[in-house]
Formats: structure tokens, sequence, C-alpha cells
């Protein structure tokens, strides 16, 4: 069964309009005119992107962001403008359109993103990549539950989504819940549901995260920052295979693969007190450490070109990225791994002056500099930046001691240093 698509339209005749454009493309869509509507439908429908006119991006985004991190929202304008473009992109949007795109070029980005929400943003250009989706997609063969860990931004909810894409559980719900944006007293019912009457503002019954997850995969994001409290009621829901609403008074029968992530070590909260033991290994029957992004350099220019090709202007072509740029890419530390690539990918489309972007475009932070003009990191990452520059210069010392802002003699240094260490220049 293919993911149909929500639209949110600013009128029903738009809407309706817009509509018979995607039938007519061969995908199934539905319309609705308000926020309220659009997020009862994306909690309960087998949806697999969202086009949300601007006038709605500012109350729904936040939202979805909230219950579903992972879920793509492109947005579209009838008045194309930078300052909104920037300010949903910053919000969480997959894209930002002209509503008066061709219907061709609409269809072409909606296909684009599908096949990107059923894929993910899969780049395993390094062999430390290649491991991680080698075991991702082993395990999804099976229906344990995995423990993916790894800093802030390293791409762990793209592995998750890969799992379930991979896995027997491909053609049902795929949920994220962020168990850290959520707080304490609305992430019990979020997860469990409640019956009407259950609290101040419970005006009607709604299911939790679990039961609309059911058959499918719920991915708990960031699960280190649920509270105690709860992670003994997660920890039954996960042993008996059922859940309460919260007010219930009676169970409902749930099946869910589990997957979660966390950017800590969770031996240590565990050994601080601060994270259930038996819930831990509860939940990493099989765990999957991810590698920050400075430790597989060789993913940087697959993984930009690949945002340079999703982020584009419809209609333009991708802008090729210089030998400069390329050598300041993957110099950088990326601190903020792949979001962080991906942000400065982005900032470089709206900066660049010309036909390709320049390392200037990205608007990286300079790192500290040594006397003789190269960077002051550990060598490693120097001889990274100074391997990479003798590879794109064709091995021509001159022209790669002229784009590092060198002289030849202090390439030579350098070279010679790196021989000392056995890397092969």
């Amino acid at each position: 069964m293919s993911a149909g698509i929500l639209v949110v339209s600013k009128t029903e005749t738009d809407g309706r309009l817009l509509c018979e454009q995607l039938s007519a493309g061969g995908f199934r869509s539905e319309c609705v005119t308000d926020t309220e509507q659009a997020l009862a439908h994306l909690a309960r429908r087998d949806l697999g992107l969202c086009l949300s006119h601007a006038r709605h991006a500012s109350s729904l985004l936040p939202e979805v962001r909230l219950a579903a991190p992972c879920f793509p929202v492109v947005v579209l304008d009838e008045h194309e403008n930078v300052a909104t473009a920037v300010e949903v992109m910053r919000g969480g949007a997959a894209d930002y359109l002209s509503s008066a795109v061709s219907a061709e070029a609409l269809l072409d980005k909606v296909n684009q993103h599908l096949k990107e929400e059923a894929a993910g943003d899969v780049i395993n250009t390094s062999a430390a990549s290649r491991r991680t989706f080698d075991l991702a997609a082993r395990v999804a063969r099976t229906d344990v539950s995995v423990l993916i860990s790894g800093d802030s931004g390293v791409g762990k909810e793209v592995v998750a989504r890969f799992i379930h894409q991979q896995s027997a559980r491909r053609d049902r719900p795929f949920v994220a819940i962020n168990c850290a944006a959520i707080p304490e007293n609305m992430l019990e019912a979020i997860l469990f549901g409640h019956v009407k009457g259950a609290f101040t503002g419970a005006h009607q019954s709604q299911p939790g995260k679990f039961e609309i997850a059911s058959g499918g995969t719920l991915l708990l994001d960031e699960i280190s920052e649920m509270p105690l409290s709860l992670q003994a009621k997660l920890l039954r829901v996960l042993q008996e295979r059922e859940v309460e609403r919260v007010g219930a008074k009676a169970p409902v029968a749930v099946n869910v693969r589990v997957l979660a992530t966390t950017n800590v070590d969770i031996r240590t909260a565990v050994s601080e007190g601060r994270f259930r033991e038996d819930l831990f290994y509860r939940l990493s029957v099989f765990p999957l450490q991810l590698a920050p992004l400075r430790e597989r350099v060789e993913d940087v220019e697959a993984l930009a070109r690949h945002f340079i090709a999703k982020h584009v202007t419809p209609g333009e072509s991708a802008p090729e990225l210089s030998t400069a740029a390329l050598v300041a890419l993957r110099a950088y530390p990326w601190p903020g791994n792949v979001r962080e690539l991906e942000n400065a990918v982005q900032r470089a489309l709206v900066m660049r002056t010309g036909a390709s972007l320049q390392a200037e475009d990205f608007g990286l932070m300079p790192q500290a500099t040594t006397q003789d003009g190269l960077s002051a990191r550990v060598l490693g990452a120097e001889g990274e930046m100074i391997l990479a520059a003798l590879k794109a210069n064709g091995g021509r010392r001159r022209q790669t001691a002229r784009e590092l802002g060198v002289s030849e003699r202090t390439l030579r240094y350098k070279l010679q240093r790196l021989r000392e260490q056995g890397v092969e220049v």
C-alpha cells in the first residue's frame, strides 16, 4: 500500500485542485483546511507526506516536529519570500515551493520526497557507514528491540527509518516521538492514549502512539530523557504487549516493534540511577553505535551532494562543489554532525553568486590557525585536508599549496610528517 499525501490548503477549492493534480500523477491524497484537522489525519492515517499552505506552517510545523520528527512537510506559498522560506526551513519543513509551480514539477518534488521518506538520507560511502547499514539491514529481518546511540545530529532517525523500511513491517505505520520535547505531564497520555474525561482538557478519547503504530514500528527518540516514573510503565508495555490508556479500566493489545535512540551513555545513566537497568536491557537487545561525521570523512562529499540535490530550487540544476569547497567541507570537524552539514548546504545555496558553490558560501566557523596558515587541529584532520586537496588537484603541489594558503616549502614539510607517520602520499 503506497503512502498517501495530506494536503493542508488555504481553501477547499485550492485543496480540491491540488488533490486533482496529485491524483492525475497517481498519488493518493486527502485535503483539510486547518491545523487541527491535519493533526488528526496525521495521527490516524497511513501518510508519507504533507503539503501545507504557508498560512498553516507556523502552527503545524511545531506540532509535527514534536509528534513525528521524521515526517516530511512541504510548504507551498503563492508569494515566494526568502524570509518565509528561511523561517519554515528552520521550523523543520522538508521543502518550500511556490504554489504556482507547474504540475509536472510539483509531482516530481512529491515523488522525490516520498522516496526519501521511504529510504531516508542513506549515505554509506565510508567503511563505518557501510558496517552500520549492514548491521541495520540484518537486524531489520528480526523483530528485536534496537537501541541506536550516537551524538546529536549524527543520523539516528535515518537508521531507525531504514530498519523499518527493510523490515516485514514496512507497509505498516512508522511513528516517531521525541521524549525530550514533550512535557512530563503530557508524555504518558501521548504514548499510551487517554479516555474522555481522564484529565482537564480531555474532551474526547484519543489513542496513544503505541496504538497508532500497532503492526508497525515506534521510534522513541532520546529515550534517556524519559522520566523514571514513566520508564516503569513503558517496561510493562514492552513485557505484556498491551497498553492502558490514561483513565481506562481495561488494557488494549498492541503489536509494535520498538526502536530507541539516545545521545548519551545510558550505562552511565543507569549507574547514576537516572535510567532503569531492566528497561535498558529490554531496549538494547541489539545496540547500534553511530560514528560522528568527523570520523567518517568519506561520507561528507556524498552527503553534501545529496543535500544539494534535495534543497536546490525547483527547476534549477544542482550546482557543483568547487575544489576549495570540498577541501573545506572535508577539513571541518562538524560538531553538529549530519544535521549541521545539511544546514550549511542550505545556507550555501542561498549565498552562492556563481555557477558553483564556494567554500565561503557554507559559512563554516574558521578554525584556529598556526603560523604556517594550516589548521591547528590534530594532525589526522590536517592530513585529511592536505590529502583531499592533493587528490582534487591531481597531485599538483604548487596548486595545492596555493589553495591551502601555504608555501610549497611548508606543504613539503607537512607531507614529510605524514610519510613519517606511515601515510602514503
